[in-house]
């Protein structure tokens, strides 16, 4: 449990994997997609449809003239003809093997859809989308005005300060928003020192993180693994979020940078910068060799967006519009350049577009490095998610208005539990 417990940790309990490696940055030459499409898709977005997923599905319809339509998380996955979910799903009866769709399996095959032995799995119950860079985003120079240093010696140290230095800068930054003071605070060792006064840069910021207050979804969702307290720049929304940041109300966004294109577009594409998701461990906490502690405090993660299945009851005809959308998205050069060029995704089979100074930025970073994510299975990914709920709310449904070291060290305990549990269960039964 443990080699995995920690990069969970710091990516907030998202799922996916990967390993760090050079991509391409030319996209793959591909087969165009079979047609025509059919003409109607009903989709389900186990978080939503305001996501990168729901905007390559929208431009699949509006290039193929398909009708779609869009369940959101209160509807009924089995309703849909194509389901867009936050995990891979289990193997309980409720999603097709797209194994047994000959299109699909060569899909699957492309996406690296395969055995621990190297060989084509036997089911596969869902399609990746792709991935991207998950960590806390922010406008390097207005970082720089507050800090008083140079953009990239700032950015620098702030990707290697340690979670005191995190944690300590931010209960700082929220004291002095409130009332603006000379105050020194030491990031990877070095002083910097905020000013007396508000710098220009930051005339309109009204808190430290934009967190996303939405109620979670089982098996995943938006957890903050840190912050100081909830501050006026909270949205409803992760659009909302990753504007507040755009729009100078507030420092951090954390989330992936295709969320981050999807939400602003081209938004601060200069001097937008990444922070690792600090996570509140020590070298002990790591139990083996395989991860370090400075990695996993100071790199970003290379995240899945989401997987896409369909539910085992669809209709024939659902069946085959959804399988036209997931080969589109997967054969068609529109669809490649749908994921690397307009979301700014790593495909699964390894493609990325480095057209524009957010997607080379994220190419260059993923040859330099990141952590891999790991995939819980379905009753961790629940236990993690009610685990994270109970950071998010109190007892009686009202959203926290502090995360305080008490309620952070309650979260940390409940996710090890939720992590350990389950896999003892599977050793045992093994």
């Amino acid at each position: 449990m443990k080699r995995f417990l920690c990069p969970l940790l710091a990516l907030a309990l998202l799922a996916g994997c990967s390993a760090p490696g050079t991509l391409p940055a030319a996209t793959a030459e591909t087969a165009a997609a079979p047609t025509p499409a059919p003409q109607q898709l009903t989709v389900y977005y186990a978080a939503g449809a305001e996501s990168p997923a729901g905007a390559a599905l929208r431009a699949y319809a509006a290039a193929q003239g398909v009708e779609l339509t869009e369940l959101g998380p209160q509807d009924d996955p089995a309703a849909a003809d194509l389901a867009v979910l936050q995990a891979e799903p289990a193997a309980d009866g409720s999603w097709l093997n797209l194994r047994e769709d000959t299109l699909l399996a060569t899909a699957a095959a492309r996406g690296g859809l395969t055995r621990e032995d190297g060989l084509a799995a036997d089911t596969v119950y869902a399609l990746p989308l792709g991935k991207a860079l998950y960590a806390y985003w922010a406008d390097g120079a207005l970082l720089a005005a507050l800090l008083g240093g140079g953009q990239d010696a700032v950015t620098a140290d702030l990707q290697a300060a340690s979670w005191e230095e995190w944690s300590s800068l931010a209960e700082t930054l929220t004291e002095w928003l409130a009332e603006p003071a000379e105050t020194t605070v030491t990031l990877n060792g070095r002083d910097y020192a905020l000013p007396a006064e508000r710098p220009a840069e930051a005339a309109g910021l009204t808190g430290v993180f934009s967190l996303c207050a939405e109620p979670m979804t089982a098996g995943g969702g938006s957890l903050p693994l840190y912050t100081s307290a909830l501050l006026a720049a909270g949205a409803e929304s992760q659009a909302a979020a990753a504007q507040a940041v755009a729009g100078g109300t507030a420092l951090f966004y954390r989330g992936s940078l295709a969320g981050w294109r999807q939400y602003t577009g081209s938004a601060l594409a200069e001097s937008l910068v990444w922070l690792p998701v600090k996570c509140d461990l020590v070298q002990s906490d790591l139990g083996d060799t395989e991860y370090n502690l400075t990695g996993l405090l100071n790199y970003p993660v290379l995240a899945g967006e989401a997987w896409l299945g369909i539910p085992a009851g669809a209709s024939e005809q659902g069946r085959q519009a959804a399988a036209a959308a997931m080969l589109w998205l997967y054969t068609s050069q529109a669809g490649e350049e749908t994921l690397t060029q307009t979301l700014g995704l790593v495909t699964p089979w390894g493609t990325a577009s480095d057209d524009d100074p957010l997607a080379a930025m994220q190419v260059e970073q993923v040859g330099a490095g990141i952590l891999p994510q790991p995939v819980p299975n379905t009753a961790q990914a629940a236990a993690l998610a009610e685990a994270g709920r109970a950071l998010l709310y109190t007892e009686d449904g009202a959203a926290r208005e502090s995360f305080g070291s008490a309620v952070r060290t309650a979260w940390r305990e409940a996710a090890v539990q939720a992590l350990a549990e389950p896999e003892a269960a599977d050793a045992q039964a093994g």
